[in-house]
């Protein structure tokens, strides 16, 4: 019966996702991932390891850290291109008498200049007038808890607020995870994002329609972490998938119809769970980094090659307490 409710929770969060219709690419920005241990890992940390960026990849991670965590997060992302960071704070004390284990907060941003404005000359053609910045924000508070023994869960809540230049808008939407321990070297986890379909209202103070509302497609997200140790050293492997319904076809790794997917894939070996050594491939580009966690402070980095674009490189940081 265990396994029956289990398998019934997954395809649940499945099923949700898949039931309802919003406009292609409306969260990508928020999409890139966060920390250097994720991205050295490919993004492929559905199903762990975790750490005070669990709020963001699956909020169920936050019930296997135990502590107080901190993290901050800065990126060059594409170069120049774009600037990243994000910063959050988790309380992961467990308590053994509630269903509810732990919460957190976090602050995501993405954003960057070079929007050029125009309008015409005395000659009707186009001139520009001056430069615009622009920026993604993600104010998210989350909870976990307990299931069953082996079953953990989390939700997120997003406040998303959208700045491009000339216009402006104002979203809700939220996010679901789960995790199963189903061996001690084995678990299985699952997010979707934006389970609710979330939506951005536009001011319309430059759109012709005036103000309008963009929908976000919810996006299921499996994972798998394995996990072995010998003497002082502990490997693990990870994998995840992002799967779409927007019908974005030749846009992502592998299409039929109106589903996608895109894949992650990371390794990470470890010694006295101090110093990493990390590569992975996010959705077929490479991925490496490391790390060092020593007497509870964090530090790691990451690189990410784009073969179209400038590289990737991010650095991150967190504090347990």
């Amino acid at each position: 019966m265990k396994y029956l409710r289990l398998t019934a929770l997954f395809l649940s969060l499945m099923l949700v996702a898949a039931s309802v219709r919003a406009a292609k690419y409306a969260g990508d920005a928020f999409s890139l991932g966060v920390g250097g241990r994720g991205l050295a890992m490919g993004g492929a940390v559905i199903a762990g390891p975790f750490d005070a960026t669990a709020a963001y990849w699956n909020p169920a991670g936050m019930n296997l850290l135990d502590g107080r965590y901190v993290g901050a997060m800065h990126a060059e992302t594409f170069g120049s291109l774009l600037n990243h960071d994000y910063l959050s704070y988790i309380d992961a004390r467990p308590n053994e008498q509630g269903r509810l284990q732990a919460f957190g907060f976090y602050v995501y941003y993405l954003g960057g200049g070079g929007i050029k404005i125009t309008q015409l000359n005395e000659f009707d053609r186009p001139e520009v007038i001056r430069e615009e910045s622009h920026g993604d924000f993600l104010f998210s508070a989350a909870l976990s808890g307990k299931l069953w023994s082996k079953v953990d869960f989390g939700l997120t809540g997003k406040i998303i607020y959208r700045d491009i230049g000339t216009e402006s808008g104002y979203g809700l939407t939220m996010d679901a995870g789960a995790l199963y321990q189903a061996y001690p070297f084995a678990r299985i986890g699952v997010t979707v994002t934006d389970i609710t379909t979330g939506f951005i209202r536009y001011s319309g103070k430059t759109f012709d329609s005036g103000a309008n509302t963009e929908s976000i497609y919810p996006t299921v997200k499996p994972g798998l972490m394995l996990e072995h140790t010998i003497s002082d050293f502990t490997g693990r492997f990870a994998m995840s998938g992002d799967i779409k319904f927007e019908g974005i076809k030749y846009g992502a790794q592998y299409w039929q119809g109106n589903i996608s997917l895109d894949t992650h894939y990371g390794w990470e070996i470890g010694w006295r769970e101090m110093v990493f050594g990390r590569a992975g491939f996010d959705i077929g580009r490479f991925t490496a980094g490391g790390g060092v966690n020593i007497r509870d402070i964090a530090v790691d980095f990451a690189y990410l090659h784009d073969d179209a674009l400038d590289e990737t490189f991010r650095v991150s940081a967190g504090y347990r307490f």
